[in-house]
């Protein structure tokens, strides 16, 4: 059970209700949308978008990168193993492609090469690329050493990127980040394959001004399905420009427009209207798949595809699935010894640090994630990289900064990246010890000042009323998506209810079904997915609960109903 915060029902009138429920404009205004923007919040054409000119050092390598594509001097992206990554070196691919045959990619192993720019990396594309011009995506803002070594050895580089700086990691070169603090752009949280996009943009403004037609306005909109994938699939705030990105992208995505994408649907047996949704729980996860098992390049392959034939696609679609398959197999195995481990020793109190020695370091991260849901605790998980070196990655609970807790620490890493909420490291395993402790008294700081920061909240944004108790306030809240990171799927609660017609589904009884019968006459289907048996008591007691959940559209055979997909059950306690 969880810690219910109700939000407080501000009754005051407001100017206008921008055409939704009053109880949805004052929700949005909780949330930190001014009024003026409301109307563009919910609209179906956002305007929120900026000068791709306002990016710090965007000019000057729009002018570089065009030199070289128009000089014929070899391009070779460097990008990430995940999906934002990979969708960002797909369209910078297909970008550089329209100018030159000189172009190429290289996206590291996990396995061999490791997060970010890597020397050994550098050097295997300087055999192939000999004083090519790198462009990272998605990486790179702190890989100063691994800069100057590649501008040692003929290299040129650029990096784009979206992660966080360290002042002494920071790369001598041309850097475009939007969390740059000298960078003036108007919004920071672009993912990597925004900021791509954002490259993109000035590029073909820069072609406008020249009557170049080898990359077009409308080639470059082309590219907003990528964009909308990758900022759903790495979490990044779904709010100002990256909404109307993501809202122009799912355009495009259902446009069907890109032929890999087009042959994954298929092989996926996916029709109808794409959702963020269907992104970030079907199309995220066979993509990152390829990463985490296998070689991501073939998802560059995939989403660029403009010379494959469609047979080709439709194979690459299907490694991708394949690879998906045995990925959920690996996660499987791997949180079973993770919690083995969890049972058997002492893995921290406060932040739990787990060595974990034969799970799959390319589905550690999910399964650091699933832990830190269930624990409510950061969580590390440590696997043997080499001899005397272990490779970790780790996952935060809102509220602690995972990134700037490693910096406090970095003499201990031989390495590490990431952000608030994730990051990828390596260490000594001799260090290993050392770095659970720290990371415990770091967490035991932490709650002296917030005492409250290991206990999950469940913010509600208020108590249903009977006229929102109807299909009818599910749809108008359906123009709030798409759903994300910082505009998550508003939490409802109802009161003082009786279940009736409870049945459970599923092969193990895991799920639910009930209605909840509530005192003003009203009664709301609930459905409770993987958690029945955690409140089965409950449900068949006969007492009076509080149910809290996502107010949605359930449809079936063509018809829609409201439905309440719950997120917590408990005793009434009037």
């Amino acid at each position: 059970m969880r810690n219910w915060i109700i939000q407080e029902v501000d009754n005051t009138p407001i100017r206008d209700s921008f055409g939704v429920p009053v109880a949805i404009s004052k929700m949005l205004l909780r949330r930190g949308i001014p009024e003026d923007k409301i109307q563009d919040f919910l609209s179906c054409n956002p305007k929120e978008t900026y000068d791709p000119f306002l990016f710090e050092n965007l000019d000057a390598a729009v002018r570089v990168i065009l030199e070289a594509l128009d000089t014929g001097r070899e391009i070779v992206i460097y990008g990430d193993y995940d999906a934002d990554g990979v969708t960002a070196t797909a369209l910078l691919y297909g970008v550089f492609k329209n100018f030159s045959t000189k172009v190429d990619f290289y996206i590291p192993s996990r396995f061999v090469d490791g997060y970010g720019l890597n020397n050994a990396a550098l050097e295997k594309i300087s055999k192939k690329h000999p004083n090519a011009l790198i462009v990272t995506v998605d990486c790179g803002s702190t890989s100063k050493d691994e800069v100057e070594y590649a501008k040692s050895i003929g290299f040129d580089v650029i990096v784009s990127d979206h992660h966080s700086f360290e002042e002494a990691r920071t790369p001598d070169c041309l850097i475009l980040n939007p969390k740059k603090e000298t960078n003036p752009y108007p919004f920071k949280d672009l993912s990597g394959c925004g900021v791509a996009f954002k490259l993109a943009q000035g590029i073909q403004r820069i072609c406008d001004e020249k009557d170049d037609n080898r990359f077009t306005k409308a080639q470059l909109n082309e590219l907003l399905d990528l964009v909308a994938i990758s900022t759903i699939a790495d979490v990044v705030p779904l709010v100002g420009e990256n909404r109307t990105l993501v809202k122009y992208g799912l355009n495009v995505i259902n446009e069907r427009r890109r032929r890999g994408l087009a042959a994954l649907f298929d092989v996926l047996d996916i029709d109808g209207t794409i959702s963020s949704d269907n992104v970030a729980y079907i199309l995220a996860p066979n993509i990152n798949a390829l990463g985490r098992m296998g070689t991501a390049g073939l998802g560059v392959e995939l989403l660029e595809g403009s010379t494959k034939s469609m047979a080709e696609l439709y194979d690459l679609a299907s490694t991708m699935i394949d690879n998906n398959k045995a990925r959920r197999q690996e996660q499987d195995r791997t949180a079973k010894i993770c919690n083995e481990a969890l049972a058997k020793e002492n893995c921290g109190d406060y932040f739990l640090v787990i060595n974990a020695p034969g799970a799959h370091e390319g589905v550690a991260g999910i399964v650091a994630g699933n832990l830190k849901e269930q624990y409510f605790r950061p969580v590390f998980i440590c696997t043997p990289n080499e001899e005397g070196v272990l490779k970790g990655t780790g996952r935060c609970i809102p509220g602690i900064n995972l990134h700037e807790l490693m910096a406090k620490h970095s003499d201990l890493f031989i390495r590490f990246g990431g952000h608030a909420g994730a990051c990828g490291f390596s260490i000594k395993a001799e260090d290993f010890e050392k770095l659970r402790d720290v990371m415990q008294e770091e967490v035991k700081e932490i709650l002296k000042e917030t005492p409250d920061a290991l206990t999950e909240n469940l913010y509600i944004e208020k108590i249903l009323e009977p006229g929102e108790k109807t299909l009818s306030f599910a749809k108008e809240l359906q123009k709030l998506e798409p759903f994300g990171e910082a505009n998550a799927k508003p939490i409802f609660c109802i009161m003082n209810a009786q279940t009736r017609n409870l049945g459970y589904m599923g092969s193990e009884s895991q799920h639910a079904r009930f209605f909840a019968n509530c005192s003003d006459g009203t009664s709301v289907p609930c459905v409770l997915f993987k958690r029945a048996s955690e409140y089965a008591k409950l449900l068949d007691s006969g007492v009076n609960i509080d149910v809290a959940g996502e107010i949605t559209v359930n449809e079936y055979n063509g018809k829609q109903k409201l439905q309440m997909i719950v997120k917590d059950i408990r005793r009434s306690q009037n």
